[in-house]
């Protein structure tokens, strides 16, 4: 194996300037140094840092940089490198384990919490539970947080059964039964709507297996009374009611009273909290929309960007950047709406905030697209000819908008060039889902005949497209196929 492929170097590719620094430090700690002194091979290695070439970085280079005057293909030097490597590599978990404690205030009070009662310094425990607590957000909008009560509620047990405190003892492991149970709840109609999404993009459903079973056993309506003036009742409620709107496809009621009692509560919730909701609402409606055409759904995605939007609940926090595909997904959305004005408004604002290697890139995309939808082709052309780089789904997208604005600009040479790039690229790109390679194979199979129509004007072979094209239903850009089969019948 190349020492670029090596798992060491790997996780090092990950490591931001300042994990980096942070990391030097931690190997030259006294506390944690442990045998040999691992810095001048940690130096050595990260200038090459982030890209580790090949051509430049190997066990040769690194030999002669860190044992000068000896022969760089030495098996002795390379058998010293290979142990410093793994000595290194240990040392990278364990600073990871230290940096994710040391970053997680939830851990790290769980954590101090044991060691109190592990080390019997009983009479401190309070004081540190009492921090804990607080760092927690009392509303129980997640699981995640309901586990960690259940968790911090296990300590308070085990430090009231060592001080022969009984009555809080049973009140304290009474109350974790809340805790733990809303946990199951909502990850058990978590995992059922997971399981919906599955079935969904399979034709062939999948066995009954555990997670249908305990559904059917559980009285979730009687279990929500029970929450009814509880936080828990907010995660709850809204996982059942989204649930039901999956499994009985047209219970728009039921997606309804899921978003109200979101929107109800979202005041009171973190971003990451908001996100989170956001995002499920959306995927329900996107599937409801779009696989199975329920026309309640289709205002209703377009409402969810414009709150997200409004709420800043795209990201948990400001320091991060817009997600390309929740840029991607806003703005095809606004396209097809045809809210072209909205569309050009929300790449104007939101591009800066996308990574700066994407900004530029997806604005010139954003902006050909409109362009296209407003027959604009020659500004298309003009834009989508600026795109540089682009991630997996938007070369797909660039790929299926220059083939189109090739077609109405006539431009048979670059289109038939760009078909053969295509063709190769579905060929060679092995993560694709076998799913989305028949649809846009299709797409390039109808387009290649589409355009083989118009420019040798075979006017009665557009009338056997057309009705080719309307049987198949896995084509992708179906809709503007035949709209052009449709043209070109006319002519």
């Amino acid at each position: 194996m190349k020492y670029n492929e090596t798992k060491l170097i790997a996780f090092l590719r990950t490591f931001t300037k300042d994990e980096l620094s942070e990391f030097e430090k931690f190997l030259d700690s006294p506390y944690f140094k442990k045998g040999r002194d691992l810095v001048p091979l940690y130096k050595t290695i990260t200038k090459y840092h982030p890209g580790f070439p090949s051509d430049m970085f190997n066990e040769d280079t690194l030999c002669a940089e860190l044992f000068p005057g000896t022969d760089p293909g030495n098996q002795s030097s390379r058998n010293i490198l290979r142990t410093l490597s793994s000595s290194l590599f240990k040392m990278l978990e364990e600073f990871l384990i230290h940096s994710n404690i040391k970053k997680d205030p939830l851990l790290k009070n769980r954590t101090i919490l044991q060691e109190v009662l592990n080390r019997n310094l009983t009479k401190y425990f309070e004081s540190y539970s009492n921090t804990a607590f607080s760092e927690l957000n009392e509303k129980l909008f997640d699981s995640g947080q309901s586990l960690e009560y259940f968790l911090l509620g296990s300590l308070n047990t085990w430090y009231y059964s060592n001080t022969l405190d009984y009555k809080n003892y049973f009140a304290q492991n009474f109350k974790s039964v809340e805790y733990i149970s809303n946990y199951f709840l909502v990850n058990i109609l978590r995992f059922a709507k997971l399981r919906f999404f599955a079935d969904a993009r399979s034709s062939v459903k999948g066995e009954k297996d555990i997670i249908e079973l305990l559904i059917a056993e559980i009285n979730v309506e009687q279990i929500l009374k029970i929450y009814k003036d509880s936080p828990n009742y907010v995660s709850v409620g809204f996982h059942y009611y989204t649930y039901l709107s999956l499994i009985n496809r047209n219970d728009f009621k039921s997606y309804e009273i899921a978003k109200k009692i979101f929107l109800d509560n979202k005041s009171q919730m973190s971003r990451a909290a908001m996100n989170y909701f956001y995002a499920d609402l959306t995927n329900i409606a996107v599937l409801q929309a779009h696989t199975f055409k329920n026309k309640n759904y289709m205002n209703e995605i377009f409402e969810l960007f414009n709150l997200c939007l409004e709420a800043k609940a795209y990201k948990i926090s400001d320091d991060e950047f817009m997600h390309p595909d929740f840029y991607r997904n806003v703005f095809l959305n606004a396209i097809s709406m045809r809210e072209f004005d909205w569309a050009n408004k929300f790449v104007e604002k939101y591009s800066s905030e996308l990574k700066p290697e994407f900004s530029d890139n997806m604005k010139f995309y954003s902006k050909a697209l409109i362009s296209f939808e407003k027959k604009d082709f020659e500004m298309a052309l003009n834009n989508i000819s600026n795109v540089q780089y682009v991630l997996v789904d938007f070369k797909i997208d660039i790929k299926v908008i220059s083939l189109k604005i090739f077609y109405e600009l006539e431009l048979y040479e670059q289109a038939y060039s760009k078909i053969d790039t295509f063709k190769h690229f579905l060929k060679t790109f092995m993560e694709m889902p076998a799913e989305l390679k028949v649809v846009y194979t299709n797409f390039l199979k109808f387009y290649l005949k589409l355009l083989n129509c118009k420019a040798q004007g075979k006017k009665d072979e557009a009338q056997f497209l057309f009705v080719e094209l309307t049987k198949d239903p896995n084509v992708s850009q179906k809709k503007w196929l035949l709209e052009k089969a449709e043209e070109l019948k006319k002519r």
